[in-house]
């Protein structure tokens, strides 16, 4: 990540040169006018967005492709017409904060597929406090505005924030230039697969702590590494053209389960097994001597919530706490498949996805059950939901204040 800071003026010369530009609007009526309470414009998306009106007494939120200068004349608090209202803005400070972001990273409640930068912009002064009013009007009902906020933006059921207080704008532009579109892991190999508008010299890098590898990326956009002893810890995919990077991967760990990431696929049938059990227990593995029962199932499907709740994770059955392969019975497996699909479904809700699979380790079968990253909260207990983080290697219940903000941060709306 870079970040830092550009002037408004360039800003705005930005999305004036822009033929057309995706912008969602909240706002608040003033007199007879139409107030900015808060606006997102996306420069760079390939297609337009579902146009949406939602009008009340005092409020209103609209999501419209509009020219490129007449969005940079709203910005520069230029009253304007859109969507049959006279819009205008408050004064915005002299530059806005940015943040260049790589592919497929979630930010702001939205992942893009290709890298970006996003601006942030604050008001010269703070907007007036308005009164909690319920919204009656031409879109849905809501009991306040912040709720009707949350849905609009965030597609989030929560009635309460947080709802931005600190900036009026935020500007993002979509780069396209070269991407990382999709990166295949396998035990001995990794194969790259690149796209973008401006690849004329660039190149692919490997890199770890110790090693590097760096090849062109040549007309087809493929490029293959071979990996003689698997992906190694702490290592970096990094698309560049000369000293510039245009998107990476970070890998800290070498094993699946700990990235939310579509464009990575983990081709590690059995093998993976192996690599997560030399590398013991962590954020993203979880080792489980036999299927728990009591109390100790308790715990394992604490985990499976925390997984699906978070960065994902991997349950290996079968597995003791120091790494020693033990095995299940391997007479009963469809038994054991089962109830662990029982079990998770009967006690985490929503109910993740998650995959339970026997694979042979030293001639011994060890079950995996693969959670994959969720969009939301997965809770344990569905009479008495629970909700659960994971903290290295242990998992912890979550706080009030984690499971408020994250109820809308990961319920993210993409452009």
């Amino acid at each position: 990540m870079e970040n830092g800071m550009t002037p408004v003026d360039e800003l705005t010369s930005m999305i004036e040169q822009s033929d057309a530009v995706d912008v969602r609007l909240a706002l608040y009526r003033e007199k007879d006018a139409w107030r900015i309470g808060y606006g997102e414009v996306l420069i760079g998306a390939d297609s337009p967005p579902r146009e949406r009106t939602w009008t009340y007494g005092e409020d209103a939120f609209i999501e419209r492709r509009l020219p490129g200068p007449l969005a940079a004349d709203l910005v520069r608090g230029m009253s304007q017409q859109v969507a049959e209202l006279t819009v205008s803005a408050p004064a915005v400070q002299d530059s806005g904060s940015f943040q260049r972001i790589a592919g497929q990273v979630r930010y702001n409640n939205a992942v893009l597929p290709w890298p970006r930068t996003e601006w942030q912009l604050s008001p010269m002064a703070q907007a007036p406090t308005r009164p909690r009013k319920v919204l009656v009007g031409d879109g849905p009902s809501f009991l306040n505005t912040e709720a009707a906020f949350n849905a609009f933006f965030y597609k989030a059921t929560v009635e309460n924030g947080p709802r931005p207080t600190h900036m009026l704008w935020r500007i993002v532009r979509a780069d396209r230039r070269g991407w990382l579109d999709r990166l295949t892991i396998a035990s001995d190999a990794l194969t790259v697969h690149v796209k973008g508008t401006e690849l004329a010299g660039a190149q692919v890098e490997l890199a770890t702590p110790q090693n590097r590898q760096i090849r062109p990326v040549g007309t087809t956009g493929r490029l293959r590494f071979r990996l003689p002893r698997g992906l190694a810890p702490a290592t970096i995919v990094m698309l560049r053209s000369g000293d510039d990077w245009l998107d990476f991967r970070y890998f800290p760990a070498p094993q699946p389960g700990g990235d939310n990431d579509s464009s990575i696929i983990w081709d590690l049938p059995g093998a993976d097994a192996s690599v997560l059990i030399a590398g013991g227990e962590s954020q993203y593995v979880e080792f489980k001597e036999q299927l728990p029962i009591s109390e100790h199932r308790r715990k394992m499907l604490k985990t499976v919530a925390a997984f699906a709740s978070g960065e994902g994770g991997t349950v290996l059955i079968g597995v003791t706490d120091d790494s020693q392969i033990i095995g299940v019975d391997a007479t009963k497996l469809d038994e054991l498949m089962l109830a662990l699909h029982n079990m998770i479904r009967s006690n985490i809700d929503p109910d993740p996805e998650a995959t339970v699979r026997p694979v042979s380790v030293d001639g011994k079968t060890v079950l995996l059950v693969e959670v994959p990253a969720g969009t939301g909260w997965h809770a344990y207990n569905r009479e008495k939901p629970e909700f659960y983080l994971r903290r290295g290697a242990n998992t912890v219940p979550a706080r009030l204040t984690e499971i408020t903000s994250r109820f809308v941060q990961q319920q993210a709306l993409p452009w």
